[in-house]
């Protein structure tokens, strides 16, 4: 825009440049005038209709400097998407408003009403209700602010409980104001804003008496419980007029929505010559925005959404120039010119229209144009009905709501859950991971540390002759030491060669002779100290390779979303040798609890929750199974949870299948190890461990009637390549691996978990761990 003390006409669209805000203005008029002398400062008004029409002023500010407003904009934009616009495969999708307001309608027509019959703050970022409607039954409903995952899905399974969150003011306040209540109306309060309105009252057809405001806005994503007449009771995060000057979140204080985003609605062109024109000239804007930024075109964004300015301010008195409409992306255009409009929405449309998500609009043909334009009212359609088409493609990890890909749902619901909670318990299982793995290097740092000292100090223990025989040639020459000497030459009887001792003057020759005496036998007192606490070090180095190992083989997964909507609801499940992320964290808190009783670590805040929420559901699981009569397994020595069942968390093993239809059972953690060797393990089952190197432990379960396989046979090999792969020889060619029957392992008094010994082996098997199944399917 130009400064100057001339006034300033531009139509039909405009872009704004201001220090902190950005508009797009279609079919109305601006004004840009300066009534300052030196050309600091400017006023916008939006005129009615014409330059004679009367305006008010809708911004006031100093044009600040460009470049910080270009890297302002260039951080916020972040490397989620290309520079087409288009966001980058494999990235987390986040939730836009086509997503929220299917969600929305879909929990409407399914869950209203519903009545509220448990409330649990899982995480410190998640409060799930307990729902249950006469005609869908029962479901959890789950709101998240999280981040990256903020979503509002639906999940049959109950969430995790005993975390530390449970007891946050929100969950409480949560609890005393929901429970019992029942689920009037889920709604989009604001039109094409990304805040869902969750009313509950006393009965259906009353007013109601709590809501439940969910803003699902990526980092800015909150959650507000006020009362019937919205005066706030609770927050996720309360926002004070220190953190913002537009709104403030705090308990007492009557809730507001939140500032609208930029562009104008959706609806406001309603023939195609108009949204076309609209979409063109702001694609136009935004890539002279990040042409003028040095980005080559890519498209800067705001905060939460809102655009950056398109233009720098120009020289006083120059005339303003329209950017050409030939400059931009189809995808930028349509995304910020449009309110509820995002990046992921208009690539769906673009590729049902048959055009390249990645198209500039001088690249798009008058058919081109019709056919977008087609699916432009189709969303709308959507919009107004509530028909939506929840699809999914694992190997993009993207979603739709408007269809288009390959695997579909019935559930938008249970689809977003199934994408976002395993993103979710994903970054869970990596911030464990990492923390487990610091604790466990630095222990083995130390135990290994306090190996170096004792070995040194046994080294030194061999002196103890050599330092004895130096006082015996000072006793047997004190007839020869001059007083106060400092050393003395005399003969060594063994050799008959002349040694020079050193003295410690003023000290007499007979104090050094005792000192030296004294230091000797301290020495050989060493060797029978050390010995045993060295045996100890050795150990511990031992017991916590072992942990390390475990540890290591259950570090996250690479992929963060991809295949994570295979589960949801219509969309079925693909068969893989992975094991689920929740077995791979509930080794990890094995570990830990293995770790906290040790002494390697403080027990974490949750810690107490968790061991009562475990010991309740042992409880219930025991009930459970008394009830039922419980059997062992074939080939047990016999007795309910004895030698040979599958009792103590058998199903957290990692489980494979050999060549010849044999289960094989492998161990994640030290606990798992023991319940494998000295409780699942049957007196005919085979028995594997690489040699000489910590691992995982691995069992080859022999039904009754089957013949044990022998050591050269394929099953064998087979459960060999598993117990080298799962170990520190991992990354070896080859390794050796003990085999032996169940009945030969035995677990010492007092040893540590996975800690056991061998009465007796059948022999030697040479595996190779880049040829193991779990090797070749990516497990561990």
């Amino acid at each position: 825009l130009a400064h100057g003390r001339a006034a300033h006409w531009l139509s039909p669209v405009c872009s704004l440049r201001a220090s902190r805000l950005s508009y797009i203005f279609p079919s109305s008029w601006i004004q840009v005038c300066n009534p300052g002398v030196g050309g600091d400062r400017c006023i916008v008004t939006r005129a009615a209709s014409s330059p004679s029409a009367p305006a008010q002023p809708i911004i006031s500010d100093a044009p600040k400097t460009v470049a910080k407003e270009r890297k302002q904009a260039k951080k916020a934009a972040g490397d989620s998407s290309s520079s087409t616009g288009v966001p980058k495969a494999g990235a987390v999708q986040p939730v836009d408003y086509s997503t929220l307001l299917a969600c929305a309608q879909e929990l409407q027509k399914d869950w209203v009403p519903a009545k509220v019959e448990q409330v649990v703050m899982s995480d410190a970022n998640t409060l799930a209700l307990r729902l249950r409607a006469p005609v869908s039954g029962v479901t959890w409903l789950m709101l998240s602010w999280h981040p990256a995952c903020s979503r509002v899905s639906t999940n049959p399974q109950a969430p995790p409980r005993g975390a530390a969150s449970e007891a946050y003011s929100l969950a409480d306040t949560a609890t005393a104001s929901l429970s019992g209540l029942v689920l009037l109306a889920v709604e989009v309060p604001q039109a094409w804003e990304r805040v869902v309105a969750l009313r509950f009252g006393t009965r259906p057809g009353e007013a109601p008496t709590k809501n439940l405001y969910c803003e699902i806005m990526a980092r800015y994503s909150n959650l507000v419980l006020t009362s019937g007449t919205d005066a706030i009771l609770a927050c996720a995060y309360q926002v004070g007029g220190a953190m913002s000057s537009l709104r403030q979140l705090q308990t007492g204080r009557q809730y507001t929505f939140p500032p609208v985003t930029q562009g104008v609605p959706p609806t406001s062109c309603t023939t195609l010559e108009d949204w076309r024109s609209t979409v063109t000239r702001a694609a136009a804007l935004v890539a002279a925005a990040g042409a003028g930024s040095g980005s080559g075109g890519r498209s800067a964004q705001g905060g939460a959404g809102h655009p950056v300015s398109a233009q720098a301010p120009q020289a006083a008195g120059a005339e303003v120039q329209s950017p050409a409409p030939a400059a931009g992306f189809f995808v930028d255009g349509a995304t910020r010119a449009f309110t509820g409009v995002s990046p992921s929405l208009m690539r769906d449309m673009c590729e049902a229209a048959g055009v390249a998500p990645g198209a500039r609009v001088s690249e798009l043909s008058d058919a081109s144009w019709t056919a977008l334009h087609a699916q432009w009212g189709a969303w709308l359609a959507r919009c107004a009905s509530g028909a939506w088409a929840a699809t999914s493609d694992d190997s993009l990890s993207r979603y739709s709501v408007v269809g288009g890909l390959p695997r579909p749902h019935t559930s938008v619901a249970a689809l977003l859950e199934a994408y976002y909670g395993e993103v979710q318990a994903g970054e869970g299982h990596a911030a464990l991971h990492a923390r487990l793995a610091g604790v466990v290097a630095n222990a083995l740092k130390k135990a290994r540390g306090r190996v170096y000292a004792f070995r040194q100090q046994l080294a030194n223990a061999d002196e103890a002759d050599a330092v004895q025989k130096r006082g015996d040639l000072i006793t047997a020459n004190l007839y020869r030491i001059p007083p106060g000497a400092a050393s003395v030459e005399v003969e060594d009887w063994e050799t008959g060669a002349s040694v020079l001792v050193t003295l410690s003057p003023p000290d007499p020759p007979v104090q050094v002779a005792e000192a030296l005496y004294k230091r000797a036998r301290k020495l050989r007192r060493a060797v029978d100290a050390v010995t045993p606490l060295l045996e100890a070090a050795l150990q511990e180095v031992e017991y916590m390779e072992g942990l390390e190992s475990d540890v290591t083989a259950l570090a996250p997964r690479a992929t963060a979303a991809a295949g994570a909507t295979g589960a949801a609801a219509g969309g079925g499940s693909s068969t893989s040798s992975r094991a689920p992320a929740a077995e791979d964290v509930a080794a990890l808190r094995e570990v830990q609890e293995e770790l906290v009783a040790g002494g390697y670590m403080k027990a974490p805040a949750d810690s107490a929750l968790a061991t009562k929420a475990a010991s309740k559901a042992a409880k219930a699981s025991k009930r459970a199974a008394g009830k039922a009569g419980g059997s062992g397994s074939a080939g047990a020595k016999g007795g309910k949870g004895g030698k040979g069942s599958d009792a103590g968390g058998g199903e957290g093993f990692r489980r494979y299948t050999s060549p010849g239809g044999y289960l094989v059972l492998v161990g994640r953690s030290n606990i798992q190890n023991d319940t494998l060797s000295t409780k699942v393990a049957a007196d005919t089952d085979l028995w594997f461990h690489v040699r000489g190197r910590p691992g995982s432990h691995a069992i080859l379960r022999v039904p009754a009637g089957r013949p044990t396989p022998e050591l050269g046979d394929a099953d064998v090999q087979f459960a060999a390549d598993l117990a080298a792969h799962f170990s520190k020889a991992r990354t070896d060619s080859k390794a050796d691996v003990l085999v032996a029957r169940g009945s030969a392992i035995k677990k010492p008094k007092g040893a540590k978990p996975g800690q056991v010994f061998v009465t007796k082996e059948l022999g030697n098997v040479v595996a190779r761990p880049d040829q193991s199944a779990a090797a070749q399917a990516g497990d561990g």
